[in-house]
């Protein structure tokens, strides 16, 4: 019920009970909504979704949802908020991100993989200080193996501090950032989330990898 899911319970029959689960319906929106009078009081509030006009089918979602509580310190927020999207599979498009992967096999036992992230300064929100641009952004990157557990991980900053000349430039090429780890042979799911401190935005992407025995 919390997630707008079916539930299925005090019953013995399972084979029903997983054609009930799996059932997709037939139409399936996104919806997505922003409260005028936020409260970022960490209670759960009660949402109710239903049809402008009365007809023949039904409404299924979720019923409501907790709000976040107060965070004072910007740091801690935009702490929460990579952690957060970083163990979320949803891709998020406010910055323009790039995301590829290469391997190296050192030996048999272990590889070495490189993930190429390709911004773009697009749509970043910069502040200007001392005849510079500046900006710092966050990129947090999780490898997870095939079954969801974490495997490794890492977090880099990029501090932005550029001259007109600089900033022209980068808004034509983009630029790229690299980051390396070592794997063992296996099927990952590399996920990679970027946060901007000025604008406060973010994207997040997905990128699978197989390197073999």
């Amino acid at each position: 019920y919390g997630t707008g899911g079916t539930f299925f319970h005090n019953s013995n029959d399972l084979q029903g009970g997983f054609q009930l689960a799996g059932l997709a319906p037939e139409v399936s929106y996104v919806l997505a909504f922003s409260p005028l009078n936020r409260k970022m009081d960490g209670q759960y509030h009660l949402l109710r979704v239903q049809l402008a006009k009365k007809s023949k089918y039904s409404v299924q979602a979720r019923r409501g949802y907790y709000a976040p509580r107060k965070v004072d310190d910007p740091h801690e927020l935009a702490r929460q908020e990579i952690q957060e999207a970083i163990y979320s599979q949803e891709e998020i498009n406010e910055l323009p991100l790039d995301l590829q992967t290469q391997y190296f096999k050192s030996d048999p036992e272990g590889a070495r993989l490189s993930v190429v992230s390709r911004l773009e300064l697009k749509n970043m929100h910069f502040r200007k200080a001392e005849g510079r641009s500046l900006d710092e952004l966050t990129l947090a990157t999780a490898i997870f193996d095939e079954n969801g557990n974490f495997i490794t991980g890492g977090e880099k900053i990029v501090k932005m501090f550029l001259k007109d000349t600089t900033y022209e430039r980068l808004t034509r090429t983009g630029f790229t950032v690299k980051s390396s780890f070592t794997i063992k042979p296996g099927r990952y799911l590399v996920r990679q989330v970027v946060r901007d401190s000025e604008g406060s935005q973010m994207a997040a992407r997905n990128g699978a990898v197989e390197i073999p025995f």
